[in-house]
């Protein structure tokens, strides 16, 4: 019998709980199903606190000591007893009246074992499991009321050899309305690192080559020689992500391509302007201020670049939420990189679903642009703090008002980095992502993520990533290249 007054106490130190969601007075179960003698699975309720019904997706068993409950996910017991399920296309009736019901792609539960496995911190719980030879990763989603398409979307991409290969998944039917909730999956393990890392390496490794002799045409030649040994692999990889878009929307359904709603879109970024201006950033007023000029700039200029074509700009279906580590890379032995995409959350998976039409490509492609930009600050906000003895936070102020009130010697080393990261990163974006278009669409997405991460950073006081937003708002105003990719060279 496990009681709520166990459910406490475990909930509380799970590490995958945002700290904001454990402040529940109580959490209590609402429903429940038994997964043989290998765990219960629990459908937990927060009561008060801050998001209060709140539903939750907790696998538990009993504590060996015999003291209330631990966590099952994680243990050999439960990945095999939940894989054996999947691969039997298994349904468990709820406490409730409901359905925990699984599916699986025709596998067979033989041998199956944990293998080691470093998850990280996630929302979610991965654990990596072998079966009959092959390694499969198990993620169960913890919260029930949030919007997961990962499964679904793995199964409809399966085989494609863009994604992880699916191998099964779980879901919760709530007997209230029959809604399906997705509770777990299993894929292929894909080997690899997140193309953030090679990019890393690469951009740490130019710093020894940036020295205070390089004119800035000479600098353009040290970049473009020390990315050649990367520029055959982020040419494919920009080939993949495109070859993914189309497998993505054929297998979505394709079908007529609706307009994306550029001017709901447009209305929203303006009112967001607006919003965030008078936000206390705690970084200089005069840049601030030509920020959010600049910003109010682009969205008149894209009033009337929208206003001047009617016809409307195509949407399709994209990742959702694409980071650099979403990409996932692996060296061949016959060279070049094998590639995958992962965790998926594309915005809906078929024109009759909500949110069709307001999505598009062009989304992940600045997506990997944002991530650039901010890796690349970041990255030169480090180096130039190192060579002039200062913190990170200084030396990322100092590229956001121009550091005019520093000794010439600090400002030009601090300059001369920032001008490296911004030369590097244009280059990595030309072998990347080729000729993409400065089209009204490309600037609207663009402008609408570098909101959404302003008003993150706005809210959550952070100014240091706040700053990097501003810089690139600037740049919007002064009509840079920072915010064009031109063709791939």
């Amino acid at each position: 019998m496990i009681r709520n007054d166990d459910l406490g106490p475990l909930l509380r130190t799970a590490p995958w709980m945002p700290e904001e969601d454990r402040r529940a007075a109580r959490f209590e179960c609402v429903d429940h199903a038994e997964l043989g003698a290998a765990a219960r699975l629990l459908v937990v309720a927060a009561v008060g606190g801050p998001s209060p019904g709140r539903r939750y997706f907790v696998p538990v068993r009993p504590d060996p000591t015999g003291a209330g409950v631990e966590e099952a996910h994680g243990s050999a017991e439960y990945d095999a007893a939940a894989l054996d399920a999947v691969c039997a296309d298994r349904r468990l009736p709820t406490a409730r009246g409901g359905w925990v019901r699984f599916r699986g792609a025709g596998l067979t539960a033989r041998s199956v074992r944990r293998l080691p496995f470093e998850r990280g911190w996630s929302s979610n719980v991965l654990s990596l499991v072998e079966n009959d030879g092959a390694a499969y990763v198990h993620k169960t989603y913890r919260r029930l009321d949030g919007t997961v398409r990962e499964p679904e979307l793995l199964r409809l991409m399966n085989r494609t050899g863009r994604t992880p290969g699916w191998a099964g998944d779980y879901t919760y039917v709530d007997p209230a309305d029959g809604t399906h909730h997705p509770l777990g999956v299993f894929y292929g393990y894909a080997p690899g690192d997140g193309i953030d890392l090679p990019l890393r390496r690469s951009m740490r490794s130019l710093w020894p080559k940036v020295t205070g002799g390089h004119a800035p045409g000479d600098l353009d030649a040290v970049v473009r020689e020390h990315l050649s040994p990367l520029a055959g692999n982020l040419r494919d990889a920009g080939r993949f992500l495109t070859g993914f878009h189309r497998d993505l929307a054929g297998r979505l359904g394709g079908g007529p391509v609706a307009p994306y709603p550029v001017r709901e879109v447009l209305a929203r970024a303006t009112a967001r302007v607006a919003a965030l201006a008078p936000a206390d950033i705690a970084l200089p007023a005069a840049p601030r201020a030509a920020a959010f000029a600049a910003l109010r700039q682009e969205t008149a200029a894209l009033h009337g670049a929208f206003d001047a074509a009617p016809a409307g700009f195509p949407s399709g279906p994209c990742h959702g939420d694409l980071h650099l580590s979403h990409l996932l890379c692996r060296v061949r032995e016959e060279g070049g990189w094998s590639m995958n995409v992962i965790d998926m959350s594309t915005p809906a998976l078929g024109p009759d679903q909500a949110g069709w039409a307001a999505q598009s490509p062009v989304q992940d492609f600045v997506a990997v642009q944002r991530a650039l930009e901010y890796f690349t600050a970041d990255e030169a906000a480090f180096e130039s703090a190192r060579r002039l003895g200062l913190d990170s936070s200084e030396t990322m102020r100092g590229a956001l008002d121009g550091a005019d009130d520093w000794p010439p010697g600090p400002r030009a080393a601090l300059r001369l980095v920032f001008h490296a990261a911004d030369v590097w990163r244009a280059r990595v974006l030309r072998l990347f992502l080729g000729r993409t278009a400065d089209d009204p669409l490309r600037r609207l997405l663009y402008l609408g993520r570098l909101l959404h991460e302003l008003a993150y950073n706005v809210e959550h006081a952070r100014p240091y990533h706040a700053a990097i937003d501003l810089r690139h708002a600037l740049a919007l105003g002064a009509r840079t290249p920072a915010p064009t990719i031109p063709a791939r060279t």
